[in-house]
């Protein structure tokens, strides 16, 4: 198929769309455009986004969605949910928006894997947020290109899961994030015993939390 038959034929099921700063994670105060997709596998008890998880959204075609991007002058694209990876037409969007010179940023529970992805997974930010839900569970071949774990600082995370020899290298590079639980003071506190844990075996954590709720921006 070729490339313009396929923008004007796939379609993606999109919850919105909007520029703003990217609020977590070790990306945190980049200009960003979101590009929320609609539907997830997951259940999280705590989720901030409700309205992305079941039915609903917005059907798109996929250059009505690339045509919004390019309108954008941001050029650091958070593909977002929901869950991205439910999507089957994730990888052709993300392989468009590295065309049109966009960085690219995907996060993601972790539970799924598109291998079509493949070729393009080293050029892209994939944040992977390992759930409780899905007792922490991390699909290989996603975790292998993961550039950041990001985990929730609820009253379920605990060292011991931190510290499972699939997210060790992760640890290893410094490259997880303690995100206290909906900026709640109680969840401050527990990641930053999480952190000082870590730090007693040798790991460097960071603990950051909702910037953009902190500012008051979507």
């Amino acid at each position: 198929m070729l490339r313009n038959q396929a923008s004007g034929t796939l379609t993606l099921n999109v919850n919105e769309i909007y520029e703003t700063l990217q609020g977590e994670g070790l990306l945190a105060g980049t200009p960003s455009l979101f590009i929320r997709l609609q539907g997830c596998n997951l259940r999280c008890p705590w989720c901030d986004q409700p309205e992305s998880l079941g039915e609903g959204g917005n059907m798109l075609k996929m250059e009505e969605v690339l045509l919004r991007a390019s309108s954008s002058k941001v050029r650091h694209a958070v593909i977002t949910g929901g869950e991205p990876f439910l999507s089957p037409g994730l990888p052709f969007l993300v392989k468009e928006l590295l065309e049109m010179g966009f960085s690219i940023q995907i996060e993601t529970n972790g539970t799924l894997w598109n291998s079509s992805l493949e070729p393009l997974a080293p050029s892209v930010h994939i944040t992977c947020s390992p759930k409780g839900v899905a007792g922490y569970y991390t699909h290989p071949a996603l975790l292998k290109y993961a550039k950041e774990l990001k985990f929730v600082v609820d009253g379920q995370l605990e060292d011991k899961v931190l510290l499972r020899e699939e997210f060790r290298t992760h640890l290893e590079s410094k490259r997880v994030v303690l995100q206290p639980e909906s900026n709640k003071k109680e969840m401050f506190e527990r990641a930053l015993d999480l952190q000082s844990r870590l730090l007693e075996k040798g790991f460097t954590t960071r603990v950051i939390p909702q910037i953009h709720k902190l500012i008051g921006i979507p």
